[in-house]
């Protein structure tokens, strides 16, 4: 009987853990999904199940801190992979291609909060078109 005893508890301990995992609850198209899974598996504990952010852990990263005009792809890769002063890095936890997968995963998710980088007023301009003359 004690023989189970081991067993049972590192079953339980096991089960519990994943249960501890936070679930993704927003519903990506097909491009971002795989993103969005490794997002999960990779970040989730800390920056929360939909990059919401954990108030004692990680900042939100669906917010216009984040947005590529303050925060490039690259800078994301680089802290990914290397860590900063708070993130340890995660380079032994990801591939290239699983990163650039977060990265996308991201972008899509802080546009469908309605986040968008503002463009300039040259950027303006040039989109318009231009009036039609006579």
């Amino acid at each position: 009987m004690k023989q189970l005893k081991l067993p049972i508890l590192l079953s339980f301990c096991v089960l519990y853990s994943f249960s501890c995992t936070p679930k993704p609850t927003l519903d990506v198209p097909e491009p971002f999904k795989n993103g969005q899974q490794v997002f999960h598996r990779v970040c989730s504990n800390c920056h929360g199940s939909d990059a919401m952010g954990k108030h004692t852990q990680a900042p939100r990263l669906i917010d216009e801190e984040y947005l590529a005009e303050n925060f490039s792809d690259a800078d994301i890769r680089e802290i990914v992979l290397n860590g900063s002063d708070k993130m340890p890095p995660q380079k032994k936890n990801v591939t290239s291609e699983e990163i650039t997968g977060i990265i996308k995963y991201l972008r899509y998710s802080q546009k469908a909060a309605g986040l968008e980088a503002e463009e300039d007023e040259e950027e303006k301009n040039e989109a318009e078109p231009s009036p039609k003359k006579n």
